[in-house]
């Protein structure tokens, strides 16, 4: 009982507390209105006619557009966007004025047309009109544009769209595209892939004298952020690709005064800079690499697009590949898993870096219709083991990715081979090829095994190591774990 009433106070007092802030807020809301009516008929008060005189003009010459003819200013916006950027657009709902938070007209689901075929459905549309010239009707002059929520679906052909607005006269307006998406299409109108626009804005750099183009997106769920600048006047096209996420950074200049354009690419990874040299012929692509420690060499056919490479390295780490953030997260992305990306590439390295028993890696990639095949690759073990990859492709299931396939190893010295691994003399026999199944995971960068045989046999005790060996999580490329791995293999098949 006596909790109740303590209750009951605490209560009271609150409901108290609350209508004394009522009370409070009403008595200075009347006072406010009340020295309001006095300040408003105090005909002697002329700061306050000032004042109010002052907003009602500003109203009124802000809402002029409101009495503008819409059909004549939809017209002439049209025609203004298509003088400015080359742009058609249709107008499908009519257009709405809006002053706040700066004169402009709007419009919903516009249309953004090129060459007479539908590119784009833009949800949310507004332009910007100078306030300087209300009083002309209908003759506005239009500023700059927004495009919000729109959805472009671009064939290879339709990318002239774009590029168009890198060679616009210059002018102080802009266009802004944000929250929108590029869909690329094929032949077939199929989607190649998606490229999410964040922010965007087309430009003209009065600076340094060049129409400008930023963009913050997110393609295969990879953010970036790409700068491309136009000098119409020394025709040099400039620009500059930078994602954090995979810790890359490219930069190019291209001279297009030329017929055939030449240029050099800046490719920055991890602080580690290359310069490629590249050639653009009619239908090809001629791109060169040469240092101390590599040459790469390329040939890339626009129609259709293929791509044939060599690139060859005096020392590598196989770190540096599978345990490289930008080539698992271009896996991830699955941005090379396109049917329409077709390529071979020779990959040599006469020294492996971190497995110093082992060089001359000879790695074939060929990609075809979204298929990975490295079949045909091999590797030498110092000098006395011979790795052969007669089968190796690259899978991609969802958000996993693996490699597996089939190999052989083709020994050649034996007694050095027994000797680098420990085996005892008394259980040194004859051997000439190993051969066994494996996938790697990327993901969890893990390697199982199965199907191993020694020239053509296996037994229980292989069965059971391979078994322990899948079902422990230590990672294959250790060479404490491959070196007691494979002793364990040769105990178990000579013991």
């Amino acid at each position: 009982m006596r909790k109740q009433n303590l209750l009951s106070k605490k209560i009271g007092k609150q409901i108290s507390s609350i209508n004394n802030l009522l009370e409070s807020y009403f008595n200075r809301l009347r006072r406010f209105i009340l020295d309001a009516k006095r300040l408003r008929f105090d005909k002697d008060n002329k700061v306050f006619l000032l004042i109010v005189s002052t907003i009602f003009l500003t109203i009124v010459y802000f809402l002029i557009p409101t009495a503008y003819n819409k059909g004549l200013i939809q017209k002439e916006i049209k025609n203004q966007i298509y003088q400015k950027y080359s742009m058609v657009v249709k107008f499908n709902n009519n257009i709405q004025y809006n002053f706040f938070p700066k004169p402009h007209f709007s419009s919903k689901n516009l249309f953004v047309m090129n060459d007479k075929k539908k590119i784009g459905e833009v949800k949310n549309f507004k332009i910007f009109i100078d306030f300087k010239n209300f009083f002309k009707f209908n003759q506005i002059q239009t500023k700059d544009v927004i495009l919000d929520k729109a959805d472009f679906k671009l064939e290879k052909s339709d990318l002239n769209f774009f590029t168009n607005f890198l060679k616009t006269e210059p002018h102080r307006n802009k266009i802004n595209i944000k929250r929108s998406n590029l869909f690329f299409l094929n032949k077939n109108d199929e989607v190649l892939f998606i490229n999410q626009i964040n922010d965007s804005d087309f430009f003209y750099d009065f600076k340094n004298l060049k129409n400008v183009f930023n963009l913050k997106g997110k393609v295969f769920n990879i953010p970036y952020k790409l700068i491309i600048g136009n000098d119409k006047l020394n025709k040099v096209l400039d620009f500059k690709f930078i994602s954090k996420k995979l810790v890359l950074k490219i930069e190019n200049k291209t001279d297009y005064k030329m017929k055939d354009e030449t240029g050099s690419l800046k490719i920055s990874f991890k602080n580690k800079n290359n310069i490629f040299d590249y050639k653009i012929n009619e239908n090809t692509m001629d791109i060169f690499l040469n240092d101390t420690n590599k040459t790469f060499k390329a040939l890339l056919e626009f129609k259709p697009f293929y791509l044939v490479s060599n690139l060859d390295y005096q020392t590598f780490r196989i770190k540096d590949l599978f345990g490289n953030p930008f080539f698992i997260e271009i896996l991830k992305s699955q941005l090379l898993n396109n049917k329409n990306l077709n390529a071979l590439i020779n990959f040599d390295v006469k020294n492996v870096y971190d497995f110093n028993r082992f060089s001359d890696l000879s790695l074939k990639l060929k990609i075809e219709e979204g298929n990975y095949n490295f079949s045909n690759s091999n590797i030498i073990w110092k000098e006395n083991v011979s790795l052969f990859f007669s089968d190796a492709f690259l899978n991609f299931d969802k958000e996993k990715i693996n490699l597996n396939g089939r190999t052989s190893f083709d020994v050649k010295n034996k007694e050095d081979f027994y000797k680098f691994f420990q085996i005892k003399k008394e259980l040194r026999k004859n051997i000439e090829k190993i051969e066994l199944d494996f996938n790697y995971d990327f993901n969890d960068e893990k390697i199982t095994f199965d199907n191993l045989r020694i020239d053509n046999k296996t037994n229980k005790k292989i069965e059971e190591i391979i078994s322990k060996f899948n079902s422990n999580n230590k990672k294959f490329f250790n060479k404490i774990t491959f070196k007691n791995f494979v002793n364990e293999i040769l105990i178990a098949y000579f013991g």
